[in-house]
């Protein structure tokens, strides 16, 4: 029963997911620095999923793109795996307890995700900051929230599942 609400639950908990790898959660920027060879411009650096995204700043703070600088590994599979397993509930629907067993460990990967998230952003942005010798500033975006909304939303799914378990086991009742 690929129609029921809970599908739509789970579906928007997919896209806000997918959206983790492109949109930045959160980013910083390292001031331009004195050298004996003259300015280094200064870097602004983004956290997605996929890893820090670098930007050079120039003298009108245009940002070029550089690439990734670093990457979380760890991050991106677990954000793949949130995608897999929301995919996996909705293929579950047969199976109701199951699903219902499955989206708790989709809420359990979803707060991994932030943990493992705080734990890359603080970790380069301490390591770039003691290097470098200069403050960072550090700034969150509204996408880091979207962890959250995924969980509340495999919450209401769980309660919908549930709510057509005990649909299905008073019908059982009935006859």
């Amino acid at each position: 029963m690929l129609q029921r609400i809970q599908t739509l639950y789970i579906a928007i908990a997919f896209a806000l997911t997918l959206l983790l790898l492109y949109v930045p959660m959160a980013d910083f920027t390292i001031p331009a620095l004195p050298s004996p060879e003259g300015e280094i411009p200064a870097k602004e650096y983004s956290y997605t999923a996929v890893g820090m995204k670098q930007f050079t700043l120039n003298a009108d703070f245009e940002a070029t793109a550089n690439g990734y600088s670093a990457y979380s590994v760890a991050l991106l599979i677990l954000v793949v795996l949130v995608l897999l397993v929301n995919v996996g509930i909705v293929l579950l629907y047969k199976k109701r307890i199951l699903q219902m067993r499955v989206c708790v460990a989709d809420i359990i990967m979803n707060l991994g995700v932030y943990a493992l998230f705080f734990l890359f952003v603080l970790k380069t942005s301490g390591e770039m900051s003691s290097a470098l010798n200069v403050p960072v500033s550090l700034n969150y975006h509204f996408p880091l929230v979207f962890p959250v909304v995924n969980s509340i939303f495999i919450l209401l799914a769980i309660r919908a599942i549930g709510k057509d378990e005990a649909l299905v086991r008073s019908l059982d009742r009935i006859r």
